[in-house]
């Protein structure tokens, strides 16, 4: 279980792809080390490992291997046909795809939270409006640094810096929220 995670990791996803090596990616995350507010991503572009076209199909390939649904198809928790049944009402009534098919009794809380562990979801805030689109590695960075400055809230600093509206750091917000405190047990 735990090489499988490791499969999914973006370093080894850019070594499977044959865009990096193992030498690469120590380095890499040798920079890392130093400068933590950095996405690895950048920093393999900022070395002249990878292009920017290469990272992101890392980065569409991580999630497509890491997705809920697929993490509890692997652990043989539910069922490909349970998964569709459940995206299906997700897709029509909004909300969480783990709250749906906890509300099904397909699995417990519990083997979603422990799915979202093996998932390795990173939902700080700046991470989650990248991943979600609403901001670029780029704006992140630049957000970032001025946080380190300014001593100011990040959502905060994304609208200043206009990379976001209200509406949108809002949105973001609640999803964070649902996924770090509001799931049922």
């Amino acid at each position: 279980m735990e090489e499988n995670k490791k499969d999914f990791r973006i370093g080894q996803i850019l070594m499977n792809f044959g865009y990096i090596d193992n030498e690469q990616l120590e380095k890499s995350l040798k920079v890392k080390k130093e400068e933590k507010n950095k996405l690895l991503g950048q920093i393999i572009i900022e070395l002249g490992f990878c292009t920017e076209n290469q990272i992101k199909k890392a980065v569409l390939e991580q999630k497509k291997e890491t997705r809920l649904g697929q993490i509890l198809i692997r652990s043989k928790i539910i069922s490909p046909a349970q998964l569709n049944e459940c995206m299906e009402i997700q897709e029509e009534n909004g909300g969480l795809l783990g709250f749906v098919l906890v509300s099904k009794n397909y699995c417990t809380s519990e083997q979603i939270i422990n799915a979202l562990r093996e998932q390795k979801r990173d939902n700080r805030l700046g991470v989650l409006l990248l991943r979600e689109g609403y901001i670029t590695e780029e704006q992140l960075h630049n957000a970032l640094y001025e946080q380190e400055n300014q001593n100011i809230m990040l959502g905060e600093i994304l609208i200043r810096m206009m990379y976001i509206n209200h509406d949108e750091l809002a949105d973001a917000l609640i999803f964070q929220s649902k996924i770090l405190n509001d799931f049922p047990n």
